[in-house]
């Protein structure tokens, strides 16, 4: 496995240069078949719990409800072997909105555009406080990523504009392409939908630099879905909370890059409460864990 010091510039080199391993002609998954489903996984999600949604009427008394049992999908995808795998291939190909992992597409858009020149270009905080303390402060697109600041991504979305966005998505062919609702927030209530199976297939597009954008911009996003990194493999990726939904859905994807292959992931789950969000990555590497892709 490699070994590597998890700091300097060696180090951001070293791991960029791991996604122009060779590839086999580049095939979408959406065209494939060879997907098998395995209801072990799901031992995973119950062997959790989750709180339950609040009932919106106001209670004369305060009722105690239950944990409930986690419940979701995980889909992994084996590039060498061009096999995907499941617990639930209904729910792997439901669509959800994609809430912050949107934030990896509306980057690449933000990059090809030239609305953000680079990783290291600084956006202003705005001066206004709000509840998570991270966002408070000035960011550029590696640190906007890593903290998923949605101000930062709304006025990205507000300068590429309507006509802009909506075909720069229907070149990626991201999801069912429908970016109607507010301009700057269509990811988290609009219309735009995208199931597992599809975050897969886009995400391999852009492993394999095969996104309608230019290289340079899919290496910078590449750069800021930087998520971990060791001796064993890195993980790139990025969460999501679709909390403006009616039923809370979490996000966690992205891929682990191993010295001979890389396993592309997809998890959706309901989160009805803020509390279960570390679920989403404890989850996913449970399971990756079971498939030995991570020791």
């Amino acid at each position: 496995m490699r070994s590597f010091a998890i700091s300097t510039v060696l180090v951001m080199s070293s791991l960029l240069a791991s996604s122009i391993i060779a590839a086999p002609t580049f095939a979408s998954t959406a065209a494939k078949t060879e997907w098998q489903e395995t209801r072990s996984w799901d031992a995973i999600f119950t062997q959790h719990q989750v709180e339950p949604q609040q009932a919106k009427q106001q209670q004369v008394k305060p009722q105690k409800t239950k944990p409930q049992q986690a419940s979701g999908v995980v889909v992994l995808w084996n590039e060498n072997k061009q096999q995907g795998y499941t617990n639930n291939l209904k729910r792997a190909n439901q669509g959800f909105l994609p809430a912050s992992t949107f934030k990896i597409p509306n980057s690449l858009i933000a990059l090809e555009l030239g609305v953000v020149k680079d990783e290291h270009q600084v956006f202003k905080w705005d001066g206004k406080s709000r509840d998570i303390a991270t966002w408070n402060r000035d960011h550029n697109l590696i640190t906007g990523m890593k903290y998923s600041v949605v101000p930062v991504y709304q006025e990205f979305a507000r300068q590429i504009g309507e006509a802009r966005m909506s075909k720069m998505i229907a070149s990626f062919d991201y999801g069912n392409e429908d970016i109607s609702g507010n301009l700057d927030s269509f990811w988290l209530d609009g219309g735009i939908r995208i199931s597992a199976t599809e975050q897969i297939d886009f995400l391999r597009r852009l492993y394999h630099n095969k996104i309608h954008a230019s290289e340079r911009s899919q290496r910078i996003v590449k750069q800021a879905m930087l998520t971990e990194a060791n001796s064993d493999y890195i993980i790139r990726a990025k969460t999501g909370y679709a909390v403006r939904a009616e039923l809370s859905i979490g996000w966690w994807v992205g891929w682990v890059e191993l010295d001979d292959n890389v396993w592309f992931f997809a998890m959706n789950m309901d989160i009805p409460d803020a509390a279960g969000l570390p679920l989403r990555q404890a989850i996913t590497k449970e399971v990756l864990k079971l498939e030995q892709v991570i020791p």
